[in-house]
């Protein structure tokens, strides 16, 4: 709802801009166990939705962007199914299957170790990187897709 979230964007928005710089909106966004997220996990969000280009999040980008970290959460908290707060190598490797990915354990373990929390706290997929994780994968596939022609699920690459 809009009107709930005015309040917290003019909280965020510490010079009155009316809008949001990386650093407010990394500020405003923390995952389960109060962490900051990744800041490339918030320059991957104010690239896709900044959509006027401005570098910054206004109210309108900031509505966008809140609904998608929902619906996340929703599938985040759905694939933590031992409720550690972060998401493991076989929650990581059921959740891509139910988005319908057919991967090898070997690149699954690869998408993983690339994105799992390396600060100490335990490991696994917090949040954001979980996110960030899931939508590069998004991202290779319709690259792949792309050079795809006949749809066989193999490329040609040449130097």
């Amino acid at each position: 709802d809009r009107d709930a979230l005015w309040p917290l964007f003019c909280q965020v928005d510490k010079d009155r801009s009316g809008q949001l710089s990386e650093k407010e909106l990394r500020a405003a966004l923390v995952n389960g166990d109060w962490s900051a997220f990744d800041v490339h996990t918030v320059r991957m969000m104010i690239r896709m939705f900044d959509v006027d280009r401005s570098g910054t999040i206004d109210f309108d980008e900031f509505c966008g962007l809140w609904g998608f970290l929902s619906a996340w959460r929703g599938l985040f908290d759905r694939f933590d199914t031992d409720r550690s707060g972060s998401i493991s190598l076989a929650e990581f490797g059921e959740a891509l299957v139910a988005f319908g990915y057919r991967l090898s354990p070997q690149f699954v373990r690869l998408l993983y170790g690339t994105y799992e929390r390396g600060d100490g706290r335990g490991g696994g997929l917090s949040f954001d990187l979980f996110v960030q994780a899931c939508i590069s994968l998004k991202r290779m596939t319709d690259v792949f897709k792309k050079y795809d022609d006949d749809r066989d699920g193999y490329i040609t690459l040449s130097l």
